[in-house]
């Protein structure tokens, strides 16, 4: 998942409105989720610096704070963040004046793409500055730990640089005969070693000094300080001591019988079911292929494959013949991939493969091999044969993802999302490609959404919204919409409606959910139940009055009062588009609709978008409520909405209600209508108890 997704905390030094809103409306249409704030003066700044995790600051030519001033005034509170100077006009002059006052970057008020692209910079390199201080943060603090454990382990171990010892726990001196590591300190690995096998050893010190990479372990004769003699297997890897790179050594005793400690030693790395290697093995593994992809060696890749609809297709199996249809499917998976790559068994029934060797082209040869492989192909279990296809995401490991859990989310994405389509494909990404395999799975997506719609596939949840103040007894839903995978899973819309809107069917899909929720109006009336129903609804949809009409025509085909219906739109998203809204919403006032305002409070001035728009509602961003009872500034925030909108003659409604402390906050600062799963999950019928 890319480090974009989210959102960015944004402080606007601004005196206009109109001028903030224009820049966070083209960042936001760039496909960057933003959190603004503007400051008005310079008290303002420095209290949003101070108090909260400002990731930007974009600073206009202003009178009220000048350039210089912002960046000094950050770096006076110790903080980490870039500021990017707004220019009116582009010229060598205007941009070496702002980089010489401290900007990070400069950006043209006037190009939206440029603001963008400096934007992405800017906070992608925030982001990983602010990763590399964690990093370091947990390196130092898993050093202090794994320190403690090798001074505790019965395991010998010691820490070589340069051929010389600089570091041993107590087991290793034990093992070598020496009271203390003074003795040993400085000591060359090689005096403790057969002469014979002192030329192999150094040999590998010195290929790691040039190469960071040896050999997992060498099997070698030592002389303790007492004269014996005695055979041990130094198993080996890089790491970093004091700061310096380094051998570690962990001394393994040798059994009388070499055999049985080889077998005993191989079997530690594999499954004790599929015989293959197992997680362990195979992340040490992927490590060392990152770490060669990292030095800009060798083409390599990973697969995860795993067989469709394996939980369904197994439910009545006892668990000894899902156990032996383990081990068939790994064993045809090894022989399709004999010649190409290792086997793995990652986790429950998902299977890995590493190749060493494959360019891009290899590695798709291979997938459709694996997927053709397992193609009207029967696993003989028991007195049954099950047939299997097969789902196989393959990722090829670069110097840009030369990172083991970004590859395995690469590699889990596609799993899920190809799992989402019904299974029965397989992708590979190539980060050096355009991400193809992702263009693939969205043009797969649009053909799975528009068979949805022609099919009437897409299901819908219920979740009870509750009104706080007690002064009505109708009963409120959200209608939640989701797509049905191919083994009866739920696919949520975060997954599939940015593909839709991509593919200009958002349109659709809100006209399929309205008409919907009328014909429940209609039927829930019917049954002398008094309900009204929130639907959200796209932008898109009301840039022309059309959706009104469709609006209008089912209310009277079905003679349910459109004060029944309440249409939700994103705040973020309206101010572009505010002349299109205005013309809907009086289309819609008429026929009693009400519309709602979502996501409030993430304007850069959320209470003055009300006088730009007069909604009927608005429902308070989930920002401000998440952790709400450790928030006084967003405690603050909401009774301020509440007041500005009961002023207006307005609801209030907060969503993602999570614990009874928030509901308890949320009643005491006057909010009208709660939703969260702490109330009530989305149900698949309006079966709530709205009595309790």
């Amino acid at each position: 998942m890319s480090k974009l997704e989210q959102a960015l905390r944004l402080l606007i030094v601004e005196v206009q409105l109109e001028q903030a809103e224009f820049m966070i409306s083209h960042i936001r249409n760039g496909g960057i989720a933003v959190r603004p704030e503007r400051a008005e003066d310079d008290a303002q700044f420095d209290d949003i610096v101070a108090n909260s995790r400002t990731d930007i600051v974009l600073v206009a030519a202003n009178p009220v704070l000048p350039l210089e001033q912002a960046v000094e005034r950050i770096k006076r509170q110790g903080k980490d963040i870039p500021v990017i100077a707004v220019l009116e006009h582009l010229s060598d002059e205007a941009v070496l004046d702002a980089l010489g006052k401290g900007a990070a970057d400069a950006v043209i008020r006037g190009e939206p793409a440029h603001i963008r692209h400096v934007i992405r910079r800017q906070f992608l390199a925030l982001l990983n500055r602010r990763s590399v201080r964690h990093f370091e943060a947990d390196l130092r603090e898993s050093e202090r730990r794994c320190d403690a454990l090798i001074e505790s382990s019965r395991d010998p171990i010691a820490y070589i640089h340069d051929g010389m010892h600089i570091r041993a726990n107590e087991s290793y001196l034990q093992m070598f005969g020496y009271e203390s590591f003074d003795e040993l300190e400085g000591m060359p690995i090689l005096d403790l070693i057969d002469a014979g096998q002192q030329a192999a050893f150094k040999q590998i010190v010195k290929d790691f000094a040039k190469t960071r990479q040896c050999p997992p372990s060498i099997r070698v004769g030592i002389h303790p300080a007492d004269g014996s003699a005695a055979e041990v297997e130094f198993e080996m890897m890089p790491a970093s001591y004091d700061g310096e790179l380094c051998l570690q050594l962990v001394a393994r005793p040798q059994l009388a019988d070499s055999q049985l400690s080889e077998q005993l030693r191989e079997l530690k790395d594999r499954d004790p079911n599929t015989m293959l290697f197992n997680r362990k093995y195979f992340m040490g593994q992927l490590e060392t292929a990152v770490g060669r992809a990292g030095a800009g060696t060798g083409n390599q890749a990973v697969l995860l494959v795993e067989p469709n609809q394996f939980e369904q297709r197994t439910r009545n199996l006892d668990i000894g013949l899902v156990d032996q249809l383990m081990i068939e499917f790994a064993a045809k998976l090894t022989t399709l991939t004999a010649e190409d790559g290792v086997c793995f068994h990652l986790r429950d029934h998902t299977l890995a493969v590493l190749c060493p060797d494959s360019r891009f082209e290899d590695t798709v040869a291979l997938c459709e091999r694996i997927h053709a492989g397992f193609d009207n192909v029967l696993l003989e279990v028991g007195d049954s044969s099950i047939g299997f296809s097969v789902s196989v995401a393959g990722v090829q490991i670069t110097e840009q993802n030369a990172s083991v859990p970004e590859i395995l989310n690469t590699a889990n994405r596609l799993l899920q999302s190809m799992d989402g389509l019904g299974g029965n494909r397989f992708e590979v990404f190539d980060p050096a490609a355009g991400e193809r395999a992702d263009a693939e799975l969205d043009k797969a997506w649009r053909e799975r959404i528009l068979k949805a719609l022609a099919g009437g596939e897409f299901v819908l949840n219920y979740q009870p919204v509750i009104n706080l103040t007690q002064e009505s007894d109708i009963e409120s839903y959200e209608l939640l919409i989701r797509l049905p995978s191919q083994e009866g899973e739920q696919i949520a819309p975060d997954h599939f409606l940015p593909i839709a809107q991509r593919h200009g069917l958002i349109d659709d899909i809100d006209r399929w959910v309205v008409g919907q929720a009328i014909a429940l109006l209609a039927e829930r009336q019917r049954r002398g139940i008094d309900t009204q129903i929130f639907v959200k609804i796209s932008p898109e949809s009301v840039q022309d009055i059309s959706l009104a009409h469709l609006i209008s025509a089912a209310l009277r085909a079905h003679e349910v009062e459109g004060r029944r219906l309440i249409l939700e739109l994103p705040e973020s998203q309206i101010i572009t588009r505010l002349k299109d809204v205005q013309a809907f919403k009086a289309a819609i006032k008429p026929l009693g609709v009400r519309l709602s305002l979502t996501q409030f409070g993430t304007s850069v001035d959320s209470l003055k978008m009300l006088g730009h728009f007069d909604a009927d509602m608005i429902k308070i961003d989930r920002s401000f409520i998440e952790d709400l009872d450790k928030n006084p500034q967003h405690q603050a925030k909401i009774r301020e909405f509440v007041q500005h909108a009961r002023d207006l003659d307005k609801a209030t409604m907060a969503e993602f209600v999570s614990d009874a402390a928030t509901v308890g906050l949320l009643f005491s600062a006057g909010v009208d209508w709660i939703q969260g799963n702490f109330l009530s999950p989305p149900l698949t019928q309006m079966t709530f108890d709205f009595s309790t």
